[in-house]
């Protein structure tokens, strides 16, 4: 994959995820993502959400772009840990091909479900008197 494909990569991810992406390089691709869980934009449903970086070498897509988190919200350690290495994993399944919008959209996916207060919530009941 040459420099024009890699921009032309860039560019369509920056087209489907608009105000949300951040192309830092077109070639080789580098791009931020922030992600939000798929709530309808309900911004009070969502208790988490991630910057994601997403950058590829030269060789790219022979070798899986560089998979990490710039920073999170509402998601503990352990959290973040999977979601980077699902998303690790998805690329390396992905290898050779362009990849980049599937990785978002894993990412999107996986925040989703991810998407409850950190911690365990407590619901105390009344027992009447």
């Amino acid at each position: 994959m040459g420099r024009e494909e890699h921009e032309e990569e860039a560019e369509a991810v920056k087209s489907v995820y608009g105000e949300d992406c951040s192309v830092v390089c077109r070639s080789p691709p580098h791009i931020r993502l922030l992600i939000r869980p798929r709530t309808a934009d309900v911004s009070s449903q969502q208790f988490v959400q991630a910057l994601l970086s997403l950058r590829a070498t030269p060789i790219y897509p022979d070798e899986p772009p560089n998979v990490y988190l710039v920073e999170s919200k509402g998601l503990d350690e352990d959290r973040e840990k999977r979601l980077i290495s699902r998303l690790q994993d998805r690329a390396r399944q992905l290898s050779s091909c362009s990849m980049l919008v599937a990785i978002c959209e894993e990412a999107l996916d996986l925040l989703s479900a991810m998407n409850h207060p950190e911690g365990v919530c407590l619901v105390l009941v009344s027992l009447g008197s």
